[in-house]
């Protein structure tokens, strides 16, 4: 048996579905469901956010070059900034709270960290043998 990640939990009501590239908010009151279809760049932010800046501060070079330059494109400081932007748009429109994703710049870095005990991730467990 093998577990194979498929997406997160994110605080109560909101999904993030890997495969799809979907960010997913149920609203059970309301009974309504809304989501965003994330480009790749988008998903590759927050995919590498989430497995690594879970408690973590993630440094700004570090997210350059792991979500834009190991996949050969161009990263700067501007565009970081443009799409961590929009995703946490995307979040808090979803009713993520506003500072599941926190900025942090010190003397010796600047990075991101996310609030650790608003995520879950969750698997589908495969039959190796099938």
């Amino acid at each position: 048996m093998e577990k194979v990640l498929i997406g997160y939990y994110i605080g109560n009501n909101v999904q993030l579905d890997i495969s799809c590239k979907k960010l997913i908010s149920f609203d059970a009151k309301k009974r309504a469901v809304r989501y965003y279809v994330l480009r790749e760049t988008m998903l590759r932010l927050f995919l590498y956010l989430l497995q690594n800046a879970n408690g973590k501060i993630i440094t700004s070079e570090e997210l350059l070059y792991n979500v834009w330059d190991l996949h050969g494109l161009k990263s700067s400081s501007q565009r970081l900034w443009q799409v961590m932007q929009a995703l946490k748009f995307r979040l808090a429109s979803l009713g993520v709270e506003h500072d599941f994703i926190m900025r942090i710049e010190t003397f010796e870095m600047k990075g991101h960290i996310l609030k650790p005990d608003m995520i879950r991730p969750y698997y589908f467990t495969v039959n190796k043998n099938s």
